[in-house]
């Protein structure tokens, strides 16, 4: 009975979190392994993608599984990825449990490493924007967007949390000093789970107590728990910077239709993001 009772809160999110509707993309989105981690991603290549031109990249993190699941991500984002010209990551993770987690920082770790390795092994096969990368988190993947992000502001261009879940806890005194120069856009809807509402609220108030200068919040009207990638893009591309390419134009690329295209071993181009030390 008392389980029955803590879990009525969550009886949106336990009846799954649907994908909403968008036309179909032209091709397909592929699920790959990392072979520094071992761990699992999807990623979306748009047919617009061109070594010459560096592309945006958007990070999208799940949460509860079986609930909200990578795979449910990138179906939510490609069409986005397409119409937008941006490259769509959305890996498999670790500790995004929002019924009963906090994001445990063993997890957060985890999700760090993985995370960078991948953006580290696809900086050198695609042409990737590095100066214009959004990690983004819905529900329970909020955890990773948060931790992840604020702590790698060298690497990430900006966090976008929607009716996403937060603890403080676990992000405190982890994140560097210029984090508070990110912008953070945090948003959910008029109708969302009293649980994320309050989170959403903790975390806003947590990240203007810390001297983060540019927080921006929206409460979508009518709005339950549900996904609203538009309003995120919405955001990525008004805060779009100078593109800052990890492939120079001379460089040759052979195409793999697996979604990522391997780079000649004839070319030069500055690093890419890192992954962490094990």
């Amino acid at each position: 009975m008392q389980l029955r009772l803590l879990l009525i809160p969550f009886a949106g999110l336990l009846a799954g979190c649907p994908v909403p509707y968008t036309d179909p993309t032209s091709v397909g989105q592929w699920k790959l392994s990392d072979p520094a981690t071992g761990s699992t991603y999807w990623i979306y290549v748009p047919e617009k993608y061109s070594e010459h031109k560096p592309m945006p990249v958007i990070v999208s993190c799940h949460g509860t599984v079986p609930f909200d699941v990578a795979e449910h991500h990138i179906r939510t984002w490609k069409w986005y990825g397409e119409e937008y010209g941006c490259i769509i990551l959305c890996p498999d993770l670790v500790g995004t449990d929002g019924i009963f987690g906090d994001g445990p920082i063993l997890g957060m770790l985890d999700n760090e490493r993985r995370i960078l390795s991948i953006l580290s092994t696809l900086s050198y096969r695609l042409n990737i924007d590095r100066a214009n990368i959004m990690i983004t988190g819905f529900s329970g993947g909020g955890f990773a967007a948060y931790w992840v992000g604020l702590r790698h502001p060298d690497v990430f261009s900006m966090v976008v949390t929607q009716g996403s879940n937060f603890s403080r806890s676990n992000l405190d005194g982890w994140y560097p000093r210029n984090a508070i120069n990110m912008p953070v856009f945090i948003y959910y809807g008029e109708n969302e789970l009293g649980t994320i509402v309050a989170q959403s609220k903790k975390a806003i108030r947590y990240l203007q107590d810390r001297g983060f200068k540019k927080i921006e919040t929206y409460i979508i009207p009518g709005a339950g728990h549900d996904r609203h990638p538009e309003i995120a893009m919405k955001f990525f591309r008004n805060h779009w910077k100078t593109p800052a390419p990890t492939m120079l134009h001379n460089s040759r690329s052979k195409n793999a239709r697996s979604g990522v295209r391997t780079s000649g071993s004839g070319d030069s181009r500055p690093q890419g993001p890192r992954p962490p030390a094990p």
